[in-house]
């Protein structure tokens, strides 16, 4: 009885795997960040990049991006020794 438990339990899961790699509309993941790029460069591949990746990435456009660093420099933000105001802006934002 229990041996005939163990091959039902192992057809039910052997179907179950070949029913999910059928079926129809899967793909695999399509990986989503790509760029090899790190720090001020992503961000001015951002910046000059498609107008829809900035956007999705840091959900505001290049201008109103360019406009928020222009206010920030005119209330007194700078760079930092190491990272740009740009940068941190995009930390913040991501």
């Amino acid at each position: 009885r229990q041996l005939m438990a163990l091959l039902v339990s192992i057809i039910i899961c052997a179907t179950a795997v070949i029913v999910e790699a059928t079926l129809p509309g899967r793909k695999e993941p399509e990986p989503y960040h790509t760029s090899a790029l790190s720090g001020e460069a992503w961000v001015i591949e951002l910046l000059l990049g498609h107008p829809n990746r900035i956007c999705c990435e840091l959900g505001m456009h290049a201008h109103v991006f360019a406009a928020l660093v222009s206010e920030l420099r005119s209330m007194g933000q700078k760079d930092s020794k190491f990272v740009s105001l740009e940068e941190q802006l995009a930390i913040f934002l991501y």
